[in-house]
């Protein structure tokens, strides 16, 4: 299957201390950990390491973590063929502090001018288009060009500009953030109502999309023949939840390219969620396919894929998810 993933791309360095440094101090660490970042990237990644035609479309600049950037996409199978290069900025950066006392992080991310993506007449056939709701032109133009197939919107952070996104996407997985700023409303998790109400509000305003929300370390809220409903999520250690938003959605872009049910599908992402809680760094925590459907098929039976090979690139690479009912 062909996936296009449409947004905004990051490099990502992310600084683990043994304590978070005090205002004034000056602080040592020799652990950095480098890779590609941001919510098209990751979902790129993703798929293409399931094996699935992948291509990026997002703008880096002329500098050494843009090119940087590049070859590790080419390296790991993401095709580049839409991905610009803006030889007048530098490409946005994240640095993420990670205090492993208690694993908590904090991200500051280097702001540039506004600059979005030019050249956007796609001229491959895509199955399925993902945006990370940033790239307002490029995303719609793809929405419209390859309606007949799973357009799919990453509703990650909340933003005015966001909304307009929902007109064109069959698909939205939301942030339990961006839902709850949507409604004006919070969910209480002793009030199971709340839930379906804010799920209610947002898909009367919106009839025509597949709604997810996605409500971390606790479940995704969807509904299904008529039925909202919640799937728990899996009690995961945490090390690192950078990332795992975006690795959800690209399994579910994954099983719904397979045609799997709604059920199915957020079980698979569910899974591949909680195993990307286990390491640091965005792309460095997508899980093996054989490891998902491992899991899968360890509690819920049989699977039936096309393939269950998972990309040679990482293959030794182990998993450790203490995960329970």
């Amino acid at each position: 299957m062909k996936v296009l993933s449409i947004g905004h791309l990051t490099y990502d360095i992310n600084i683990l201390m043994d304590n978070f440094p005090v205002e004034g101090s000056k602080a040592i660490t020799k652990e950095l950990i480098n890779c590609t970042g941001g919510s098209a990237s990751i979902v790129a990644y993703a798929l293409a390491k399931w094996n699935e035609e992948s291509y990026i479309s997002g703008v880096v600049g002329y500098d050494e973590f843009g090119n940087s950037m590049r070859k590790d996409m080419e390296k790991n199978r993401v095709q580049t063929t839409y991905l610009e290069t803006n030889y007048d900025i530098k490409t946005p950066t994240s640095y993420i502090i990670s205090n492993k006392q208690n694993n908590s992080k904090t991200t500051i991310t280097t702001e540039t001018d506004k600059f979005n993506i030019k050249k956007y007449e796609y001229d491959q056939a895509m199955d399925c288009v993902v945006s990370d709701g940033y790239e307002y032109n490029a995303s719609v133009y793809a929405y419209n060009k390859y309606s007949n197939g799973i357009t799919i919107l990453n509703a990650k952070t909340p933003r005015q500009s966001l909304l307009d996104f929902f007109k064109y996407a069959k698909y939205v997985v939301s942030s339990q953030e961006v839902a709850e700023a949507m409604t004006g409303m919070k969910i209480d998790f002793n009030n199971p109502m709340t839930m379906s109400t804010i799920y209610k509000k947002i898909s009367d305003r919106y009839p025509n999309i597949n709604l997810m929300i996605v409500m971390p370390g606790k479940g995704t809220i969807y509904q299904n023949n008529g039925e909202i409903k919640v799937l728990a999520s899996i009690k995961t250690e945490v090390v690192d939840k950078t990332g795992a938003h975006d690795i959800f959605v690209a399994s579910v872009a994954y099983g719904l390219t397979h045609q799997y049910d709604i059920e199915v599908t957020l079980k698979l992402a569910t899974i591949a969620s909680s195993f990307a809680k286990n390491t640091i760094g965005a792309t460095l925590s997508i899980p093996l396919l054989s490891d998902i459907i491992s899991f899968y098929e360890n509690k819920f039976g049989k699977l039936n894929v096309s393939s269950t090979e998972s990309s040679p690139i990482e293959e030794g690479k182990d998993s450790n998810v203490v995960a329970s009912k």
